[in-house]
């Protein structure tokens, strides 16, 4: 029986122009920094929706699908080579007992080739900071099989040759395992301190005294302290807010001006008493300040992570979206044109600027931490819920950061508040839910992933209250309406009404799979990308899983090679449908069915033997 197929676009008569030939199958090379704009699929990405089978007999596949010709895709990656092993090893039980004896539960499930494998099921994804409690091979492994799918190395602790050795060990688990993980480098920012005091301990300031900040390099008393900060100090006015350590100490400045030195100074009022002791933190609210969020050192790192491959750089403390486009340039200046780039949303300057900070960056974070001392606490909750809301309406993928199990730093069970805060935040729409010190520093990582995933399995499975999806994105006006979002919005409305148990996405760039990420449609969205660096960038989207695999990259290549539509759609086809059998489990459908299981898969997968792919190994499997 063939497989029905539709298409939208140009009649396959109509030949599109070749574009840059992507490396053969097999063949190495050193990374290039060049655009490689080779697409997929006859010159474009391809959606396949795989369907839930009903009422067959066992072992007879029922072959229901789906493909939607979507305009080609631009400014794509160079290529690495793909997976060196054909097929996956599976979880050892070695491994599977040590989690059981950690208390932790790893979200494995058995595919088709009858392997326990990293399940890939979840909507929303789970990001862990790394530090001293996760930095070894086997807590790696670990916190990646309880469902890690984002790793974010936090630039200001630790040295390059640290990051360098955890790179590398995130790159071998992933080859291990053929499931690509995505690298978060998160860039330290300004930090704004003040100098050191006389006593050791440092004052005891009093509500309503007065207290006065300056450049001068002595040691500070009752009445004022140094605050290296020329930028903080011109830019103070009258009435304007000045918090200390975390907000705990709060000011208002009273007046500023001018030694006979010619340096500035502030004078304030103690609003909140504390006792502020050496090198505390210091936040400006409501000014936004004349200075680059990009250090020195940040320039070092960010070098570093461009030259080490991450897959997302991440911004602190952005005012503006001068800010991302500062960043952009000089990534783009060392050759990584490709690189994601993610805004941190902690300062109500970037509130007030938010749309056009999406409009300049690839996603954005919400920091609570910081945000939370920036801005009244009890606005925070609505600040999350706008920001997620317009990077939905974007179709920016978006982070959910600070505090989300900060019990668990110490205690090996989560409180309920910290629960319902995950759950609420996949409700508003987010994308990932990130740990912080609960997976750097914490007792109980594993743990603590295992709970952060279960609230969200638990949260899928009760979507009572979602946010309704945009209806349309607003998308950047590049003047080219190439009608992607449209047929995206058909995929999606097809895939839920057919009941589909999983859509699969051909893509160049990871831009298909991003929008129809954006569009929820309640099954997850396999990426069979041409190159392995998207499918680790896609690990970030909302029930995204990408794969690059020697049989799409070789397809990828008889397209440049042989023309657009001399290469069938059918052979994508069964590319897609062998890496959801083989590959890729997929967990669940949206009817409970297993998705490779034998006997019981959903359609779109033909039966396979040597005959349909020759370089694959013939292991007497068949899916189906």
């Amino acid at each position: 029986m063939a497989t029905p197929c539709f298409f939208a676009g140009p009649p396959p008569h109509r030949a599109l122009p070749s574009r840059a030939l992507a490396p053969a199958p097999g063949q190495s090379r050193a990374p290039s920094r060049a655009p490689c704009h080779a697409p997929v699929v006859a010159a474009s990405a391809a959606v396949a929706v795989a369907t839930a089978g009903r009422g067959r007999r066992r072992g007879v596949t029922r072959r229901v699908g789906m493909i939607v010709y979507i305009p080609t895709e631009v400014d794509g990656d160079s290529c690495s080579p793909p997976w060196k092993n054909d097929v996956i090893d599976g979880i050892s039980e070695e491994v599977l007992e040590g989690l059981e004896a950690q208390g932790g539960l790893a979200d494995a499930v058995i595919n088709m080739g009858q392997r326990k494998v990293r399940g890939c099921s979840k909507g929303a994804k789970q990001v862990a900071t790394l530090g001293p409690a996760s930095c070894e091979e086997e807590m790696l492994e670990r916190l990646f099989l309880c469902g890690v799918d984002t790793f974010r190395l936090n630039f200001s602790h630790g040295d390059h040759e640290e990051k360098t050795e955890l790179i590398r060990k995130i790159r071998a688990l992933e080859a291990k395992y053929r499931h690509p993980i995505a690298i978060l480098a998160d860039m330290q920012g300004p930090k704004q301190r003040c100098g050191k005091f006389a006593d050791p301990d440092g004052v005891e300031l009093k509500k309503g005294q007065k207290f006065r900040f300056d450049l001068k390099p002595d040691l500070g008393d009752e009445t004022r302290v140094q605050l290296p900060h020329p930028e903080i100090l011109n830019a103070l006015k009258p009435q304007s807010k000045l918090l200390l350590d975390d907000g705990n100490i709060q000011m208002e400045i009273l007046q500023q001006g001018y030694l006979e030195d010619g340096n500035p100074f502030v004078d304030c009022k103690v609003t909140v008493a504390g006792r502020l002791k050496a090198n505390k933190g210091v936040n400006t609210p409501d000014v936004i300040l004349p200075m680059s969020p990009i250090t020195e050192k940040d320039k070092e790192d960010i070098e570093f992570a461009c030259k080490a491959q991450v897959d997302w750089i991440a911004m602190s403390f952005v005012q503006t979206a001068d800010d991302m486009g500062e960043l952009r340039r000089r990534v783009n200046g060392h050759g990584f044109n490709e690189i994601k780039l993610l805004a941190k949303i902690e300062k109500p300057s970037a509130v007030d600027d938010l749309e056009n900070i999406l409009e300049e960056s690839d996603g954005v974070m919400v920091a609570r931490g910081d945000l939370g001392v920036e801005m009244p606490a009890e606005e925070v909750p609505f600040v999350q819920k706008r920001i997620i809301r317009a990077a939905n309406e974007q179709g920016k993928p978006v982070i959910v950061a600070t505090q989300m199990l900060e019990s668990m730093i110490k205690n090996p069970t989560p409180t309920r508040a910290e629960c319902s805060d995950i759950a609420n935040a996949i409700l508003d729409g987010c994308d990932c839910v990130m740990l912080s010190g609960e997976s750097a520093v914490g007792e109980y990582p594993t743990k603590a992933v295992t709970i952060q995933r279960r609230v969200i399995e638990a949260t899928q499975a009760n979507q009572v209250s979602m946010p309704p999806v945009p209806e349309t994105l607003k998308l950047k006006d590049d003047g080219k309406d190439d009608g992607t979002d449209e047929v995206l919005k058909a995929a999606a409305s097809l895939a839920k009404a057919c009941k589909a148990c999983t859509i699969v996405v051909f893509t160049a760039t990871g831009r298909t799979a991003q929008l129809l990420a954006q569009k929820r449609p309640g099954m997850p969205i396999l990426a069979v990308c041409k190159c392995l660096e998207v499918a680790r960038r896609v690990s970030l989207l909302h029930g995204v899983y990408g794969t690059s695999d020697r049989g799409a990259q070789d397809l990828a290549t008889r397209v440049e090679k042989e023309g657009s539509y001399k290469v069938r759609f059918s052979e994508a086809v069964d590319i897609a449908c062998f890496t959801v059998s083989l590959e890729i489990s997929t967990g669940r459908s949206t009817e409970g069915v297993p998705l490779g299981s034998g006997g019981r898969t959903a359609a779109l997968v033909p039966e396979w033997t040597a005959e349909h792919h020759p370089h694959r190994p013939s292991d007497g499997r068949q899916a189906g």
